[in-house]
């Protein structure tokens, strides 16, 4: 059970952090993230940081499934 609690804070605090760094050194002419970074600088992060959510939560899902049938 703990383990889940420090899964989700981790993943609760690293998805805006990953967000604000690729939106810091990733928004100049790179050409994979210039739609996003068109956007305003508040929706973008959203964007960023709802997606790392979603893939870290799934990665943390699928480590658990697979943790739990080994």
């Amino acid at each position: 059970m703990l383990r889940v609690v420090f899964y989700a804070l981790a993943i609760l605090h690293l998805g805006p952090g990953i967000a604000f760094a690729v939106m810091a050194f990733g928004c100049g002419e790179v050409p994979l993230l210039a739609g996003l970074c068109q956007k305003s600088e508040i929706q973008a992060f959203a964007y960023l940081t709802a997606g790392l959510w979603v893939l870290m939560g799934l990665g943390a899902f699928l480590k658990f499934k697979v943790g739990a049938n080994a």
